[in-house]
């Protein structure tokens, strides 16, 4: 996976469904945690194989392409579903959060937020890893 600064790049992946990344300063492992847990969470929720969208190292003064691809995408309803962990990934200041929010909900799209870590569940067939960096490991969705 390319994670230079300015990837927009997609997995190989059916349309409809996206995860959306970004981190500010660079992260070096392009938030691979946060992207391998969203796919967990969308295998469980039984989605298709997300495409990825990231802004690795950007701030919005320096402009979002990641970002601005996505809400075109949306806009152009081939996107319905996107995986964030959590609403910092489209801002930190709240009225820009509620603004992509009611975006992204105005196109018929649906947010849906990692569960927080003692909520999760693995997919199936997957088994807890082993040894120190066990606790890294992501996991899926509450249990239903």
């Amino acid at each position: 996976m390319d994670s230079s600064p300015h990837d927009t790049s997609a997995v190989d992946a059916a349309p409809g469904v996206a995860v959306y990344l970004r981190c500010y300063p660079f992260d070096a492992t392009a938030m691979e945690c946060h992207r391998r847990a969203l796919e967990d969470l969308a295998e469980v929720l039984g989605l298709p194989e997300p495409l990825l969208y990231l802004d690795n190292g950007l701030r919005a003064a320096d402009g979002l392409p990641a970002l601005e691809g996505l809400l075109s995408g949306v806009a152009a309803g081939w996107i319905k579903t996107v995986l964030v962990p959590g609403p910092f990934v489209f801002s930190i200041d709240g009225s820009e959060v509620r603004t992509v929010g009611e975006l992204l909900e105005r196109h018929g799209c649906r947010v849906v937020e990692l569960p927080a870590r003692h909520e999760r569940v693995r997919p199936a067939g997957t088994r807890p890893p082993v040894g120190p960096a066990a606790h890294l490991a992501p996991v899926g969705v509450p249990a239903g």
